[in-house]
Formats: C-alpha cells, sequence, structure tokens
C-alpha cells in the first residue's frame, strides 16, 4: 500500500508522516469584551499532511518536488484507510546531504495542505 499518491504518482515511502485536522472558522470568531469566545467553525477536519524522505535519490527527489509543483493536486493519504483531498504545497525543501562520483543524496520535505 501506498502511503502517499499525488495526481496518480506514487511517491517514495517516507520517513516522517504526520497528518494533521484542523478546523476553520469565520470571520466573525473572536472574544467578545469580557472573554467569552464566540466561534463561527465554517469547515471541520481539514488536513495539513508533514512528509519528509531522508535519503532520496536525485530522481526520486525530482518525482516529489515535481509531483508538488502544481497550484493544486489530488492526494490519496493514508490516515487509517485511503482518504482524497485536493490540496496544495506550502513549504517544500530539497537538502543535498552528500555528493559523489555523479550520485546524490537528497533530504526532502513537504506541507500539503487540503483546500
Amino acid at each position: 500500500m501506498d502511503i502517499l499518491v499525488i495526481d496518480g504518482v506514487a511517491m517514495p515511502t517516507p520517513n516522517e508522516y504526520k497528518v494533521q485536522l484542523s478546523d476553520l472558522d469565520s470571520s466573525g470568531t473572536g472574544r467578545t469584551e469580557d472573554g467569552i469566545l464566540v466561534r463561527e467553525r465554517v469547515r471541520g477536519g481539514v488536513a495539513k499532511i508533514s512528509v519528509s524522505w531522508a535519503a532520496l535519490s536525485t530522481a526520486d527527489c525530482a518525482r516529489v518536488l515535481n509531483a508538488t509543483a502544481p497550484d493544486s493536486m489530488q492526494v490519496a493519504y493514508f490516515f487509517g484507510g485511503t482518504r482524497t483531498a485536493k490540496m496544495y504545497a506550502g513549504d517544500r525543501t530539497a537538502d543535498l546531504k552528500a555528493a559523489r562520483e555523479g550520485r546524490a543524496v537528497w533530504e526532502v520535505a513537504v506541507n500539503l495542505i487540503e483546500y
């Protein structure tokens, strides 16, 4: 089973993988002058996936960065079962960890955020 599939392309198995579910509140949410919370939740369970790979080849690094380059993407991700969501990539990093004899090892991290 693939942990993460972006627009039909399976990503390498990550070293770290975290799914965070958040609520989105309207602009009318806030506290009154006496400190009482007035909350207007407009959507619950919005996913953010923080994923990283410790040692990718240049080809796998390119596969991850190319898959996360579009403005939006369809992401199938594991969270107790497979879920699918329209997402965009937040921060993306690729750190060169080693290079020798024309081969490289990359550390890559991506945040995927649900629309």
